[in-house]
C-alpha cells in the first residue's frame, strides 16, 4: 500500500505513515473493504468472461474443422462437381475457423480495454496526483541542522572568542 499523501510505501499494519505522519487507518479499512467486495466480484466476472470466450472459440473451431472435413469427403467423390463443392466447403470451413479465432481475440482485447470504475482508474484527472507530485515542503532531516551557524559569527563590539 502507498500513503495517499506522500506516496511512501507502507503496509496495512501501519497506523501512521512513517514519512509524513498521515493517519492510515481509514485508508486501510477502505482498501480492505474494496478488496473484499469489489475485487472478488471483478475477479468472478473476469473468469466468467474468459469461460464464455473459450466456449465461443472451441465451438467456432470445432464447426470450422467439421466443415473442412465434410469438404474433404466431398472431394473424394467422383465427378468434378463434387470436387468443386468439396473445395468450396473446405475453404469456407477454414475461413470460419479463422473468423472465430479473430473475433474471440478481438472480444478479449475489447474486454481488457473497457473503462475501469473510478476507484480503479488511476489515469482520471486528480487521481494519483499526490503520488507523482510533491505537495508538501521538505522537512529538514534534523531539528539541529542550522542551530550552530551563528556560533562562528562575530558580534560587533565584542571581542572574538578563543
Amino acid at each position: 500500500m502507498l500513503c495517499p499523501n506522500c506516496g511512501t510505501k507502507t503496509t496495512t499494519d501501519h497506523k501512521f505513515c512513517r514519512n509524513c505522519g498521515m493517519n492510515l487507518e481509514p485508508v486501510s479499512r477502505a482498501l480492505a473493504a474494496h478488496l473484499a467486495h469489489g475485487g472478488a466480484a471483478a475477479a468472478r466476472l473476469a473468469r466468467e468472461a474468459d469461460r464464455r470466450n473459450v466456449k465461443r472459440l472451441t465451438g467456432g473451431l470445432l464447426a470450422g474443422v467439421l466443415v473442412v472435413l465434410f469438404g474433404m469427403l466431398l472431394m473424394l467423390l467422383p465427378g468434378k462437381g463434387f470436387q468443386l463443392l468439396g473445395l468450396i466447403a473446405a475453404i469456407l470451413g477454414l475461413v470460419y475457423s479463422l473468423a472465430s479465432i479473430t473475433s474471440t481475440l478481438r472480444r478479449m482485447g475489447d474486454a481488457s480495454a473497457e473503462a475501469l470504475p473510478p476507484a480503479l482508474d488511476h489515469t482520471a484527472p486528480g487521481i494519483g496526483r499526490l503520488l507523482h507530485e510533491q505537495t508538501f515542503e521538505q522537512v529538514p532531516t534534523s531539528v539541529t541542522d542550522h542551530t550552530t551557524e551563528l556560533l562562528n559569527v562575530e558580534v560587533k563590539g565584542r571581542a572574538p572568542r578563543d
